[in-house]
């Protein structure tokens, strides 16, 4: 439980997964790479309560660190997910410091949250006392707040200051979405590279951790370049695509 937490106050780029497969086998393939973390997503992929508690234990399991992106403003999932042993919490379309004091409530326990009572499945999944738990998640685990829209960049200073937060997720295509006004995205293009930059400094002012997605390994190198503390990589898509292509490409017959 604590290694999520030990890699970042170390320094050290925590790179992660990301998947929407629900499969459990397919998750244990993912988990014998070279991540740290696993992305299970609940908010485009196919991850229902069933589904993530399976995901969860899986990646646990296997010692990769398992978080979470929830539905939009489903702060009761949040919490779900928590007891069911996810390590950091990725909460889409935070806007406001509002917002983002909705999603502390929900993730962190009190004084700082009201997060409800309920630790035991979590504490057992990582063969630790339920006192412990109690005592220690707060401290190994993450809020992070997904900053995707123009207003969240405004706002973005309020939000990283609300207590409980513990840093961003930069959702580079929502991002240039909002600030292009076109449906297409251009994820790290001309129009919102100097907001990403701006956005990860801002974080590191103020202490706070970021992370991102990446859709290739050029845009992650850029990442690590800029100083992004948890830099995911692909998806489980890109996987699969990139493993049966790399099986044809050779063939002498197609």
């Amino acid at each position: 439980m604590r290694r999520l937490k030990h890699l970042l106050d170390a320094g050290d780029t925590v790179l992660s997964g990301w998947c929407g497969i629900t499969d459990t086998r397919y998750l244990e393939a993912i988990a014998e790479y070279d991540f740290d973390a696993i992305v299970l997503d609940m908010q485009h992929g196919f991850f229902d309560e069933t589904s993530i508690q399976d995901g969860i234990a899986t990646l646990i399991a296997r010692g990769k660190a398992a978080l979470v992106r929830i539905p939009l403003a489903r702060w009761d999932t949040a919490s779900r997910v928590m007891d069911f042993g996810a390590l950091a919490v990725i909460a889409p379309m935070i806007n406001t410091a509002d917002d983002a004091r909705a999603f502390v409530s929900a993730t962190r326990f009190v004084p700082v949250g009201n997060r409800s009572f309920g630790p035991r499945h979590a504490a057992s999944l990582y063969g630790i006392e339920t006192n412990e738990y109690l005592n220690e998640f707060d401290n190994c685990s993450l809020a992070l707040a997904m900053i995707e829209t123009r207003e969240a960049y405004e706002n973005l200073d309020e939000i990283i200051a609300v207590e409980g937060i513990d840093g961003v997720l930069i959702g580079p295509g929502d991002l240039s979405i909002s600030f292009r006004q076109n449906p297409v995205p251009d994820a790290y293009g001309v129009d919102t590279i100097d907001v990403v930059k701006d956005i990860i400094e801002s974080c590191k002012r103020a202490g706070k951790k970021t992370a991102a997605f990446s859709f290739n390994t050029e845009a992650a190198n850029m990442l690590h370049e800029l100083g992004v503390d948890i830099i995911s990589v692909g998806l489980d898509v890109t996987y699969i695509a990139d493993g049966v292509h790399s099986h044809l490409a050779g063939l002498d017959f197609r």
